[in-house]
């Protein structure tokens, strides 16, 4: 009994596998519409997929919904380096807050990863070397808006 209920404890506990999304969640540089997030799969925590420029995958990108007390967040890793930061969602012009009753987090459109563009700016492989640090066009996009497709709203997949 005591070698089930351990069993039990240890199923339960072991986070979910990632399941893909039904449809491609694209978040698009407003400075830079080449240069996308896709997320493609729901985690126990968060979407996942990757970080694009010109359709070349620079890294792992997650994005996680908040929880109470707590700001939406993102994440970036690529080989063995990661970074995180605050997401700032949007409805046009006007900030989300989770204190106000608008505009609503499933209403937002625009985004900003607040940290993004200095991540990647200090960004270094195993060697020390910079891994984006000449990559202008990354660096701005990283900094400004990005506008979210209106099938991933809020965290949420809209189907159909």
């Amino acid at each position: 009994m005591k070698r089930l209920l351990i069993f039990t404890l240890l199923l339960t506990a072991t986070p979910a596998a990632a399941v893909p999304l039904p449809v491609v969640c694209e978040i698009t540089s407003e400075e830079k519409p080449s240069i996308k997030v896709r997320l493609i799969e729901r985690t126990a925590r968060s979407l996942k997929g990757e970080l694009l420029q010109n359709g070349r995958g620079l890294g792992i990108f997650q994005s996680g919904k908040p929880k109470p007390g707590k700001d939406p967040w993102w994440s970036f890793q690529q080989q063995k380096s990661i970074a995180r930061g605050i997401s700032v969602l949007f409805q046009d012009n006007e900030a989300w807050n989770p204190f106000r009753q608008k505009p609503r987090p499933q209403d937002t459109n625009r985004v900003m990863f607040t940290g993004l563009a200095n991540a990647l700016w200090n960004l270094r492989t195993p060697d020390g070397s910079s891994v984006f640090r000449g990559n202008r066009e990354l660096l701005r996009a990283a900094a400004g808006f990005w506008s979210i497709s209106s099938r991933c709203i809020g965290g949420r997949i809209v189907d159909g």
